[in-house]
């Protein structure tokens, strides 16, 4: 007799665990590791769905055990690597296996099925049919014209019925068959798999290191730090080229944002029908087509955001992360993963060998290659050895000379001259997020908290300055602190408003505007680009979303309108930001021989993120940045967890929060922790929910994690906090 242990599909702590359960004899042959099942689960024995994670030949424990019902699948949904990385991300992000094992798997396993009408064995006897039956004689002449048809073009165009296909059926006039549907997303009959590529002398030996890594038992992470041009993606091609030689599997992954046509065009001219692609703006049956394709092994290739990170290859030979720095790779939602985690513990597992890269790495990445956790690569050059010329243009100064527009003299200029070249420009807003912040336009003065350095942030409701990290609170100035002028405001602008401005100044511009509301639509991502890829516009006016994974050789300025908008972000991370956004965006001008030129619009042109991102040096910002987390203690120099609790009465959110609060005072006394808080959280109200949190920082992750965790239990044990949701995320990619 053969036994299986159980995960039962419940996200409830209670159920946590793994449940034996009797295989029957009739699936003996059948079953095995990682399958879907229906088990009776319960005192009421009700069906319920779980997951396999192991077989053996005695029990696991001494209780009356209850049969397997049946198998869902006929193959395993779950590899053996799947199942040993949900059982890590289990206690690395404190969440249920449950959790862990559905977000490595599509919504819905089960794909649409289509049923097609094909020609009888008796189909030449159909000239027999009764004339009084109308809708059978139908079905004869068309499938004359054609055969197969699909069930549901009969019913929907030519009213056919069930009863109808069924008596002609049951004469063997026709026959009924069905397929699985399956979507193909992107045409990959122009791709040419052996298109010669010639790597620079630098690619070259970036590529070399890589693959001396596939046989290595001694694997660390790669972190490639590669110019905007420099040819990462053929680095990367290159890499997934020779590990798809080795029989291995490869996973692309690149931020949403980034997952743009032209981008993953590049992959599919490389290696053709081997690509798949999987995004959020696909339907759900699409992306368990994709998902589908990669269980079975036919494609070798998947490309996608983070969640990619999860493809269901059995053989993984590389995993490429691109603008590793981005934010977006990790989830905000439970399990809160971090894909450059699960890259890493991959690699691990299975031994892949993982690269991440950017122009502008993450400090914390930068930090571990300086101390030999990831072995460091660079790509120092252009392709095209010409990086455009920088600009920054001081804000202030227009204010003096009477320019109340949003667009410096200079930029103006600049704009007339790139259009009368007949060339493209791309319009920039440094936005990220929601935040506004209160700022001199005279002097560029910025309301600061002295305790935390970081800025304030306005609260518009309160009408009031909060900081986000210790909850300090001031009212706002009528004059600015600095130079006593009367033009300190909050500072905000949105896109639309560029776009009119734009309109104004030069009407006989053609303009595109992209960002989170011009790109609804399913499709709207990729016609706007491609629009402006064939000459359509001659402005692009956009987000973050227009600032990486484009190449449009005819763009030969890139003005940022707005660079302090994240720089005034209350966030220790705001100068990184800033400077990777500015580095990014800077890189779409002069990729082709005419070369290009960018002008940053800023009322802080001397703060050092400003100063290295206009002189391309990383390096040099990157120095700075260290030194100033090394002394406020923020990551990597430690790490920072965020407790959040949410209910709709605010009263008792505060209530609650602050007697946990003393749990973590009475239990951390002593300790090396630092606790910033409690306060009310950046958005202080999201759907009626009020929204307060406190911060706790310590040195070593594992150990917060424990301290954190064991006064929630002992919190909980003597609360009922039924009313309220409690969220904690470690080293958040934000504070919220």
């Amino acid at each position: 007799m053969k036994y299986a242990e159980i995960i039962i599909e419940i996200k409830a702590k209670e159920v946590d665990r793994v449940f034996c359960y009797i295989v029957p004899e009739k699936l003996e042959d059948k079953i095995c590791e990682g399958m879907r099942v229906s088990v009776p689960f319960g005192r009421g024995s009700r069906p319920t769905e779980g997951y396999v994670i192991g077989i053996s030949d005695k029990p696991s424990t001494t209780h009356t055990l209850k049969e397997i019902t049946a198998l869902k699948d006929e193959f395993p949904v779950l590899t053996k690597t799947s199942i040993e990385l949900a059982k890590w991300m289990r206690e690395k992000y404190y969440c249920t296996l449950t959790d862990c094992l559905q977000c490595m798997l599509p919504k819905f396993i089960w794909g649409k099925v289509v049923k097609y009408i094909h020609r009888g064995k008796n189909f030449a006897e159909g000239d027999n049919i009764s004339k009084s039956a109308v809708k059978q004689a139908e079905v004869i002449r068309l499938l004359k014209e054609k055969s197969p048809l699909r069930r549901d073009f009969l019913r929907n165009e030519h009213k056919i019925s069930y009863e109808t296909l069924k008596s002609l059926a049951d004469k063997n006039i026709i026959e009924i068959t069905e397929q699985e549907e399956s979507r193909d997303l992107y045409n990959t009959e122009n791709s040419d798999p052996g298109l010669t590529h010639n790597p620079t002398p630098e690619q070259q030996r970036v590529i070399v290191s890589i693959i001396s890594d596939f046989e290595s038992n001694d694997k660390k992470p790669f972190l490639l730090r590669g110019v905007t041009g420099s040819g990462k993606t053929l680095v990367y091609t290159e890499v997934i080229a020779e590990a798809l030689k080795r029989g291995k599997q490869a996973v692309v992954l690149v931020p949403e944002i980034s997952l743009t046509p032209q981008t993953v065009q590049r992959f599919i001219n490389r290696f053709g029908s081997l690509v798949t692609v999987t995004h959020s703006k696909m339907t759900d049956g699409e992306r368990l087509d994709q998902w589908k394709k990669a269980r079975r092994g036919q494609v070798s290739v998947m490309i996608g955001p983070r969640s990619a990170v999860f493809a269901p290859f059995d053989n993984i030979g590389v995993i490429i992360i691109d603008e590793e720095h981005e934010h977006t790779y990790k989830s905000e939602i439970t399990p809160k993963y971090d894909a450059r985690e699960i890259a890493v513990k991959l690699q691990e597992i299975c031994g892949a060998t993982v690269v991440m890269g950017s122009a502008t790495p993450a400090i914390e990445s930068f930090y571990r290659a300086e101390n030999g956790i990831y072995k460091l690569l660079e790509l120092n050059n252009r392709i095209n050895m010409k990086m455009p010329e920088i600009y920054a243009v001081d804000m202030r100064d227009e204010i003096v000379l009477g320019n109340k527009s949003m667009f410096s003299v200079k930029l103006q200029n600049a704009i007339k001259q790139t259009l009368e070249q007949k060339k493209q420009i791309i319009l920039f807003l440094n936005r990220r997020g929601h935040s506004t912040f209160v700022s001199c336009r005279r002097c560029g003065y910025v309301m600061t908290c002295e305790s935390c350095s970081v800025s304030y942030t306005y609260h518009m409701k309160e009408n009031r300055l909060v900081c986000h990290y210790c909850g300090a609170a001031e009212k706002i100035p009528e004059v600015c602190p600095s130079c006593g002028s009367a033009y300190i405001k909050y500072f905000g602008a949105g896109t639309e408003k560029i776009t009119q401005e734009v309109n104004k100044l030069f009407p006989e511009a053609r303009v595109l505007r992209m960002d989170a509301d011009t790109t609804k639509s399913k499709d709207s991502h990729r016609q706007i680009l491609n629009a402006f890829a064939r000459g359509e516009a001659d402005i692009l006016v956009g987000t973050q979303m227009i600032a990486k994974g484009l190449d449009f050789p005819n763009v030969v300025l890139v003005g940022v309108v707005a660079a302090d908008l994240s720089l005034n972000s209350s966030d220790y991370r705001s100068a990184e930001n800033t400077f990777q956004l500015l580095s990014q965006v800077s890189g779409r001008a002069g990729r082709a021989e005419s070369g290009g030129k960018v002008l940053i619009q800023t009322y802080m042109p001397e703060n050092y993120c400003i100063k290295y991102a206009k002189q391309n040096d990383y390096i040099s910002f990157y120095r700075e940045e260290i030194e100033f987390r090394r002394q406020m203690k923020y990551p990597p120099f430690s790490h920072i967890c965020v407790v959040l609790f949410s209910g709709e009465d605010e009263k008792k959110v505060i209530s609650f929060l602050h007697r946990f609060a003393a749990f973590l005072d009475f239990y951390g006394k002593g300790k090396d922790y630092e606790k910033i808080g409690p306060g009310a959280a950046a958005v202080s109200k999201i759907k009626d929910r009020f929204r307060h949190r406190v911060i706790i920082k310590g040195t070593e992750e594992e150990k917060l994690k424990n301290y954190i965790f064991y006064c929630l239990e002992k919190f909980q044990k003597k609360e009922n906090t039924k009313e309220i949701t409690i969220s904690v995320t470690m080293n958040p990619t934000y504070i919220p």
